[in-house]
């Protein structure tokens, strides 16, 4: 018995109980495709953060740029708007150096301040004054240095103030929870708005009598939370103690990062957890800033032209062996299609034609789209079997990525069918679908692909979303290549 049986039989029962998945509601709408309201709504919900405080944000980096060009100048350098140019743009490098804190401390941030402008301006100095001596180097980044702490000094006083005396300079909160630990912090954002978070509701199946008393409103998510955060404009959303399972947090969370709105988490045994790197905290409550969505970062955007390019010049170098293997399908059965073409779902659910070359004997359509096809299905043919061992039938999916239906690295694509069966059983299955669909992916390479665990695929897929990087993309290409030369597939 193949796993996928043994999954299969999971899904029946589950299908035929009488306790419908918790997120079925989340997933209905994750996998319905984005209608043009949708998309405005996105827009409207990103361009949101152009607000005072990131304009403040904007004016930070200038006073800094100022004093380290004036400390350039002031030195001199040799080339001091080289010089000044080149620590700016390392600064900006620099994780987390002009991260918004909800605690706002001049001497919390001296440290990172300190280390970062004295890496940053030796690298910068070496680079563009190769002649000075050490002394002059030491004093260069001594100063530039001084002069981080310095406008730390001017902008966080005013970022406090402007944080107590106006809302634009505060984040609208919703919180996750309206237990007592919730309430508390609810209470003390509240009393102290220099942390920059506004409570304007909390989420929870049950309305407790202490959220009661800070006539916040207290409404059920059922099962969308993109709602609430709309209705409510929040622009933060901190997840507490809640009524609500893992399960459907995990949902809420990966929601909320799509509608770019900041998260944090209260961790379990918060009262004995200390507060470091990338945490936050609110008084004593420590609070745990989720790393923002990898597909809303600027290198994901260099992911569709590098897509665009890898597969063009694939479809170019591949072309003799493209032709090749369609001789070879034809000569197998001159009166079959060289080419099988399957609906798949995409990103957002949206379905578009996927191209493979036919490696089994032809069927009704009804069938193929509905019926699971193992490594020993009958229909199997010789050359075809080849093929896939060596992942060759996949092959004239280059152009499905050309033309932008799929990405080069991703979650793979399934049929209609499929999706909608293993979404309903298999908890994260539809939040595969938050990014493009690909040529090959983090599943695949881990040989998950066939008759194997759809459970451990969707994890694996969402493990990819939420790690992505560009190296992670690299390191899967690299891995699928030594898994198509050895025929272990990918």
């Amino acid at each position: 018995m193949s796993i996928f049986q043994l999954d299969d039989e999971k899904l029946n029962a589950q299908s035929s109980s009488a306790a419908p998945p918790t997120s079925d509601a989340s997933i209905d709408q994750q996998l319905t495709p984005l209608t043009d309201d949708d998309k405005d709504q996105l827009r409207h919900q990103r361009s949101r953060h152009i607000t005072p405080l990131y304009m403040l944000d904007i004016w930070h980096r200038v006073v800094d740029a100022l004093l380290v060009l004036a400390v350039c100048f002031a030195v001199p350098a040799q080339s001091p708007v080289i010089t000044a140019l080149v620590i700016v743009v390392g600064l900006e490098l620099v994780p987390n150096l002009y991260r918004h804190q909800l605690t706002l401390s001049v001497l919390d941030s001296a440290p990172r301040a300190v280390f970062a402008g004295v890496g940053v301006t030796f690298a910068a100095v070496v680079l563009t004054n190769s002649n000075w001596s050490i002394g002059q180097v030491v004093k260069v980044c001594a100063v530039v240095a001084s002069a981080l702490i310095l406008s730390r000094m001017i902008v966080i006083p005013i970022l406090r103030l402007r944080r107590r005396k106006s809302a634009g300079y505060r984040h609208r909160t919703l919180i996750v929870g309206a237990g007592t630990a919730s309430v508390d912090l609810a209470k003390t954002l509240i009393n102290a708005p220099e942390y920059g978070l506004e409570p304007v509701a909390f989420a929870d199946r049950r309305k407790r009598t202490d959220a009661a008393e800070l006539n916040l409103p207290i409404t059920d998510i059922n099962g969308s939370i993109v709602n609430l955060v709309r209705e409510y404009d929040a622009k933060t959303v901190i997840i507490g103690f809640s009524d609500y399972d893992d399960r459907e947090v995990l949902d809420f969370l990966r929601a909320c990062v799509r509608e770019d709105a900041e998260v944090f988490i209260v961790p379990r045994l918060f009262d004995y957890v200390g507060v470091q790197g990338s945490m936050d905290r609110v008084k004593t409550t420590p609070l745990i800033r989720m790393r923002r969505a990898a597909h809303r970062s600027f290198t994901w955007k260099l992911k569709r032209p590098f897509d665009a390019a890898c597969s063009g010049l694939a479809l170019i170098a591949l072309s003799p062996v493209l032709a090749l293997m369609a001789l070879l399908v034809k000569l197998e059965d001159r009166n079959a299609p060289i080419l099988f073409k399957q609906i798949r779902i995409g990103q957002d659910g949206h379905e578009f034609e996927l191209l493979k070359f036919r490696s089994m004997r032809p069927a009704k359509t009804e069938e193929t789209n509905t019926n699971w096809n193992g490594a020993a299905d009958p229909r199997m043919t010789p050359l075809g079997a080849f093929m896939r061992k060596y992942s060759l039938d996949e092959l004239p999916q280059i152009y499905n990525v050309l033309r932008g239906d799929m990405a080069v690295v991703g979650p793979r694509p399934e049929r209609p069918h499929f999706v909608s069966k293993f979404s309903k059983v298999y908890h994260g299955y539809h939040s595969r679908h938050r990014v493009p669909v690909g040529l090959t992916g983090l599943a695949a390479i881990n040989g998950l692909r066939g008759d194997t665990s759809i459970r451990e695929r969707a994890m694996f897929d969402n493990f990819y979303i939420e790690n992505w990087s560009f190296w992670l993309d690299v390191k899967i290409v690299l891995s699928t290549f030594k898994a198509v030369f050895t025929g272990s597939g990918a």
